[in-house]
């Protein structure tokens, strides 16, 4: 089981002992990864803007240059 796949089952462990049903525990994910998104999303903007983070590598590879 890969990191990610412990995390959900754990958080999902977790919203099932709160109390919530199948239902509330979907919508509630859906939400958690709306934020994982966009946390990602801003994250690597921010590493840009610091100089921590070369976009122009990233569009090479993404583009097969060298």
């Amino acid at each position: 089981m890969s990191t990610e796949e412990l995390r959900h089952a754990q958080l999902v462990a977790w919203l099932e002992d709160q109390g919530h049903d199948a239902d509330a525990i979907e919508k509630i994910l859906d939400k958690v990864a709306e934020y994982d998104d966009r946390m990602v999303h801003e994250s690597v903007f921010d590493s840009i803007d610091a100089g921590k983070f070369n976009l122009q590598s990233i569009i090479d590879e993404a583009l097969g240059k060298d």
